[in-house]
């Protein structure tokens, strides 16, 4: 049987009000050339988890309808954001709202203090951010960490 595509699982997953939102967003990386992994093992095994990637490196990661999180139609985690590059007061102060603070879920160990964008936390998970539902004004800040986490991969490569 054929794979499914990010684009069919939101699609079918998600009402049209977050469909616009999402697609939005799988657009906005797809036009910079992010490839879409769908993980199924594990424990993703059975659920729609995407690895979003740049040159074999994690860009973001993103879950739609998780079972076990049924207060959510859908999430973005970032990966591990390199957070000393400029960025204005607006999206610093969104970036603190977003902070992935730990939980003790078993992926990073339990948290570690990280300075994002100048202010110190605790105990940030192994994701730095991580979004659930996703408006308007958090798909802004999304693409700011795409590009982010973009530049970041091909500056490693020089």
């Amino acid at each position: 049987m054929e794979e499914l595509s990010i684009k069919d699982y939101i699609r079918r997953e998600l009402s049209p009000g977050e469909q616009k939102i999402t697609l939005d967003f799988v657009n906005y990386l797809e036009e910079r050339s992010l490839g879409f992994y769908k993980d199924d093992c594990g424990c993703w095994k059975d659920k729609i988890y995407y690895w979003v990637t740049l040159k074999d490196r994690c860009v973001c990661f993103i879950a739609i309808k998780d079972p076990d999180e049924k207060e959510n139609s859908w999430t973005v985690w970032s990966d591990d954001i390199d957070t000393n590059q400029p960025v204005c007061e607006e999206v610093k102060e969104y970036a603190w709202h977003c902070v992935d603070h730990c939980i003790n879920c078993g992926s990073c160990g339990g948290g570690r203090r990280k300075n994002v964008f100048d202010r110190e936390f605790d105990d940030v998970c192994g994701c730095t951010f991580r979004i659930d539902d996703p408006d308007a004004k958090a798909l802004a800040f999304l693409k700011t960490m795409v590009d982010m986490r973009i530049k970041a991969i091909n500056g490693s490569e020089k």
